[in-house]
């Protein structure tokens, strides 16, 4: 597969995606972060969202989840510090990302909702843990995680 992807990636137009949530019912995570970079490494969509649930109405289950990610994961505050669209848009804004830039397929790193995600948009997607030499980012800011393996991809091209 390895072989499959790279190729894939000399001959197509990807975008790499990361994707921070909050898991706010058994069947629903709110995308709370997400962040996009084209293959050209220039165009870029960073998306900080409103999760869908306020956090008062979450299960106690769940906000103990969030807290336990909040304080050892994904550092990311319930809401966002600025004006943010809610969690239900993020289809809408990431196809018009990947409409926009001519995006043929999209990169991620392991993670299933960003499998999920591309499903949803009916677009191709591959997960670059195939890379058995790729060196793992540790970083849960998907702005940092998507530049530093997009700067490991890129040498391959």
């Amino acid at each position: 597969m390895e072989q499959h992807v790279a190729e894939m990636m000399r001959e197509k137009n990807f975008a790499i995606m990361d994707i921070e949530y909050i898991r706010t019912s058994e069947t629903h995570q709110c995308i709370r972060k997400l962040y996009i970079l084209a293959k050209n490494g220039y165009n870029d969509l960073e998306l900080d969202l409103y999760p869908c649930v306020q956090y008062s109405d979450l299960n106690k289950r769940y906000q103990r989840s969030y807290r336990f990610c909040r304080n050892h994961i994904h550092k990311l505050s319930y809401y966002p510090q600025q004006y943010a669209s809610s969690c239900s848009t993020v289809l809408d804004k990431v196809n018009t990302f990947i409409v926009y830039n001519g995006i043929d397929c999209i990169l991620y790193k392991g993670g299933t909702i960003e499998k999920d995600l591309c499903e949803a948009l009916c677009i191709p997607s591959y997960n670059i843990e195939c890379f058995q030499d790729l060196e793992k980012v540790h970083s849960h800011d998907p702005r940092t995680e998507v530049n530093e393996y997009y700067t490991q991809l890129v040498e391959r091209l």
